[in-house]
């Protein structure tokens, strides 16, 4: 049984949280006086089942569009279940049309994790949330969209802003402009294919400054079991940059890169913050 749980946020906004056991990230619900925005499809027509229960069990504004943030499995597998006129980056779109030639079965999957274009955790947790993938279907969304585009939901209006990153390239937030909310999915965590998580000062700079220039009231992560306030997504934008500085200061130097960070947080360095520099180590190394 999953134990995850749908709550109201905001006036027009509700989310339904993630659970760690399959790797089901955050779902979300916008709703208006002209219909329902859903956030993300799922990891499996199950996941996204819930989702709809959920919204009509609230007796919300009947769902009306759905928005993919990006192409990883988590987020759509659970198309096909969800008949909506569906919103993605371009890219997105592109990716989730070749991901439906892929076979999905076992011995495919653990191929893929051979070849290189798969990981273990992904192949692993579309077992245990999909044990039998014979019947699966993926079903890429119809609009497209370039950069950014508006959603009047009435009396609310969704902001689908293509914002990129090192997690993925095609990554969208939603922006929940008069509840001053933001779905963020993944778009904020390390890249996690090919190769070591690794993290980038060209890419994530830019997204940071980006998603603090929105000034909303709360942030939803992808697998993140609360919202994140303002401050919170500030303190933690600060500690990437510091870590992402000092990388680009004194290169592959990791002593250095130590000394350097430890001064300039001015607290000891645990292992988190020796995760985010072998992610930015990672990073830098990829792009030599």
């Amino acid at each position: 049984m999953s134990n995850q749980h749908f709550a109201r946020l905001s006036p027009h906004v509700h989310w339904l949280s993630p659970d760690s056991t399959t790797d089901r990230p955050v779902l979300g619900a916008v709703s208006g006086t002209r219909g329902t925005l859903l956030v993300d499809a799922g990891n499996s027509p199950a996941h996204a089942a819930l989702l709809l229960r959920e919204v009509a069990a609230r007796q919300l504004a009947p769902p009306a569009f759905l928005v993919l943030t990006h192409w990883h499995w988590d987020h759509v597998f659970g198309t096909a279940t969800i008949d909506l006129p569906t919103f993605a980056h371009h890219r997105t779109r592109q990716i989730i049309m070749a991901m439906t030639r892929l076979d999905w079965s076992d011995a495919a999957l653990d191929q893929r994790v051979v070849d290189g274009s798969e990981i273990a955790f992904c192949r692993d947790m579309i077992k245990a949330e999909l044990p039998d993938r014979s019947q699966l279907v993926l079903r890429p969304p119809e609009i497209g969209f370039a950069s950014t585009i508006e959603l009047d939901l009435g009396g609310v209006t969704c902001e689908l802003i293509h914002v990129g990153g090192d997690h993925a390239a095609d990554a969208t937030v939603v922006h929940v402009i008069e509840d001053r909310v933001v779905f963020l999915a993944d778009c904020l965590s390390p890249a996690i294919y090919d190769g070591p998580r690794r993290y980038t000062t060209a890419r994530l700079f830019p997204l940071l400054d980006r998603l603090l220039g929105l000034h909303a009231d709360a942030y939803l992560a992808g697998h993140d079991p609360d919202p994140i306030s303002y401050a919170l997504l500030l303190a933690d934008a600060e500690s990437l940059m510091a870590v992402g500085r000092a990388v680009d200061q004194h290169g592959p130097d990791r002593a250095a890169v130590r000394a350097a960070l430890a001064t300039a947080v001015n607290e000891p360095l645990d292992d988190s913050w020796t995760e985010l520099i072998d992610a930015f180590l990672a990073g830098r190394c990829a792009q030599r």
